[in-house]
């Protein structure tokens, strides 16, 4: 089963295309360009550079969220599109499950961390163990004070991932050598780990017209609708 992963949930632009054993291809680029104008030209390029043809893609994977509200919807959009054209299934994959995949390879567990507004992030916490990951603590929109608690209750080593897991790191455990950051190259949003979470998951491919975001919290127009009733 060939699997297409698209990652545009933060300032990553990345594509992958794997099987169950193998990288075919990956790229990933940190840009100031909005994803509209870079994903698809990326995905062409790489599924051209691996000669692999679009119409041979059996999934085609996508971080669904949380993160950047118009980055998401971008991904999912072209996801859609791509399986729409060819007939593919996609698959919606939690992009703090995607960092948890980054460490796949470790025996621990993941706390992923994004920023989501002034003074919250996003959370969710992964078990890593024989290159199985399992959640142990569900994603949500939380303050650091609850990470502390969760971190408590939680055995043995913790890896920090995400793109504000150094701002945890100085706020919540400075002093504690139980906690570490994840090395530079597996902190941030990867499409590799966008595909083998989706392959692990076969029986959540979904049809095209069903895949929608996960933002874990409301968006300024549902705020703004809110507000105006």
């Amino acid at each position: 089963m060939l699997t297409l992963g698209i990652e545009t949930s933060g300032n990553i632009a990345a594509a992958a295309v794997c099987s169950e054993n193998e990288v075919l291809g990956s790229v990933s680029i940190k840009t100031r360009l909005t994803h509209s104008q870079v994903i698809l030209p990326l995905v062409k390029k790489l599924l051209s550079d691996a000669e692999i043809d679009i119409r041979d893609i059996d999934c085609v994977a996508v971080a669904n969220g949380p993160g950047s509200y118009t980055g998401l919807r971008i991904g999912i959009a072209a996801v859609k599109g791509i399986c729409m054209a060819t007939g593919a299934k996609c698959c919606g994959v939690s992009t703090l499950k995607e960092l948890a995949y980054n460490l796949r390879s470790a025996d621990s567990t993941v706390f992923s961390v994004m920023k989501a507004r002034k003074g919250v992030v996003y959370f969710g916490a992964y078990k890593v163990h024989n290159g199985n990951i399992s959640c142990i603590y569900s994603d949500r929109v939380c303050r650091a004070e609850e990470i502390s608690k969760l971190y408590g209750r939680t055995d043995g080593d913790i890896i920090l991932a995400g793109d504000c897991c150094e701002e945890i790191k100085l706020e919540l455990f400075s002093d504690c050598d139980r906690v570490r950051l994840a090395p530079p190259e597996s902190r941030l949003q990867n499409a590799v780990s966008v595909c083998y979470a989706a392959i692990d998951e076969t029986d959540t491919h979904i049809d095209a017209g069903l895949l929608n975001a996960s933002y874990l919290q409301k968006t300024k127009a549902e705020k703004d609708k809110a507000h105006s009733n």
